[in-house]
């Protein structure tokens, strides 16, 4: 069985990436925003996040105990004398949370383009089978 990253947030992402989410829980239950997708490349997790008119500042990352959670913060721009005939682009907060499955030895995030993207680095698996010698007495 490949080694998995993280537990799910979604049930339709949980299709998608079967090797990295199982049940939806807590805050992510129902939310698909932003849209993410979370890969893996021999061994390494990755995660992509769209997050279109946030800067690097409106996000936080953080990672305590076992759970990456992330976080965008916005300042909702008033315009009162504004009327908008169409309006489809919303700006909302959001927090992500993720249970992490194994240790993470470093965490990278990048931010560009309105994309934020994670590089989830393991922790180094070592074959710990030790031979037990038996002395006799």
């Amino acid at each position: 069985m490949a080694r998995t990253f993280m537990y799910p947030h979604n049930a339709m992402l949980d299709e998608m990436v079967a090797q990295f989410f199982g049940d939806a829980f807590g805050k992510n239950q129902g939310s698909k925003y932003p849209l993410t997708n979370v890969y893996d490349e021999d061994g390494i997790a990755y995660m992509e996040m769209a997050v279109a008119g946030f800067s690097k500042d409106d996000i936080e990352i953080t990672v305590e105990n076992d759970t990456l959670t992330i976080k965008g913060v916005k300042e909702k721009e008033d315009h009162p004398n504004r009327n908008y005939i169409k309006k489809d682009i919303a700006m909302r907060n959001f927090e992500k949370s993720y249970n992490l499955m194994f240790p993470i030895e470093k965490i990278d995030a990048e931010f560009e383009n309105g994309i934020l993207k994670l590089t989830l680095v393991p922790v180094k698996q070592t074959d710990n089978k030790q031979k037990i010698e038996i002395k006799t007495k």
